[in-house]
C-alpha cells in the first residue's frame, strides 16, 4: 500500500520537472543550470538528478514530452466531423507551438534523429497522415500531396513564422502556406476574393461592412485560440 503513493509522488514530481524545464529552456535557452530548474519546480535537486541525471537527458526528455502531447492532439481530431478543420487546425496549432523551440521543430521534421526514443517519428507521420487523407478524401487538400511533404512544409512555416513574429499578424505565413494545399478551385477562388483567413484553421473570411477585422470564422475557433492562449504549452 504505501508504494503506491510514492510512485503517485514520483510521477507528479517528473511532471513537474518536465513542465519546469520546459518554462526555463524556453525562457533561458539550455545553459540554464539544472539547480533553477529544480526551484521552479518546487523539488530538491537530488529528485531532479535521480530523473534526469543529466541536462541532456533532461533536454530531451521535455522534447519528446512535447511530442508526445501534438501526436495525442492528432490522434484526437482523427474522428473529427469536420475534417479540413481539423487538419488545417492541427497545422497552425502545431506550427504555433513548436516555432519557438528549435529541438521541437527539428524533432518534427523528416529523418531528423536525437529524440525518437519512443517511435515518436512513426507515430508522428502516422497520425498527420491519417488527418490529410480525410481532408483530401473531403476536397479540401489536393490530392497529390503526401504526408512528409506536410512535415516538410510544416517546418519552413515555423522558421516563416519566428522571422514575421516580430511585424505581427501571427499565423500569416502559416495561412500563406496552407494555400499551397488546397486544391486550384479553392485557391482561386479565395485569391479572386482576396480573402484573409481564421487565424486558426484558415478558412477564407468575409470581411465585415464595419469594426474591426474579423480574425476567426466562428465561436468555436474563437474559443480555441483562446484555450491555446491560456493553457500550458
Amino acid at each position: 500500500m504505501s508504494g503506491q503513493p510514492q510512485r503517485a509522488d514520483a510521477r507528479r514530481n517528473r511532471d513537474r520537472i518536465l513542465q519546469a524545464a520546459f518554462e526555463a529552456f524556453a525562457a533561458d535557452g539550455r545553459l540554464v543550470p539544472l539547480d533553477d530548474i529544480a526551484r521552479r519546480a518546487g523539488v530538491g535537486a537530488g529528485t531532479v538528478y535521480r530523473n534526469f541525471p543529466t541536462k541532456e537527458a533532461l533536454f530531451q526528455a521535455v522534447v519528446a514530452d512535447r511530442i508526445d502531447r501534438i501526436v495525442e492532439e492528432a490522434h484526437a481530431l482523427q474522428d473529427a466531423d469536420d475534417p479540413a478543420d481539423a487538419f488545417y487546425g492541427f497545422l497552425m496549432s502545431s506550427v504555433e507551438r513548436a516555432m519557438s523551440n528549435h529541438a521541437i521543430c527539428d524533432a518534427l521534421a523528416v529523418d531528423v534523429g536525437g529524440f525518437d526514443t519512443k517511435n515518436q517519428d512513426q507515430e508522428f507521420t502516422r497520425a498527420l497522415d491519417v488527418l490529410l487523407r480525410r481532408a483530401q478524401d473531403a476536397g479540401a487538400v489536393r490530392p497529390d500531396v503526401t504526408v512528409q511533404e506536410v512535415r516538410t512544409l510544416m517546418v519552413g512555416c515555423m522558421l516563416m513564422e519566428r522571422l514575421r513574429r516580430p511585424l505581427g499578424r501571427p499565423g500569416r505565413m502559416t495561412a500563406l502556406a496552407c494555400d499551397a494545399l488546397r486544391p486550384a478551385t479553392k485557391r482561386n477562388e479565395s485569391a479572386s476574393r482576396n480573402e484573409t483567413r481564421c487565424a486558426v484553421c484558415a478558412t477564407p473570411l468575409v470581411p465585415a461592412p464595419t469594426g474591426r477585422p474579423a480574425r476567426f470564422c466562428s465561436p468555436s475557433c474563437r474559443q480555441k485560440a483562446h484555450r491555446r492562449r491560456t493553457k500550458p504549452n
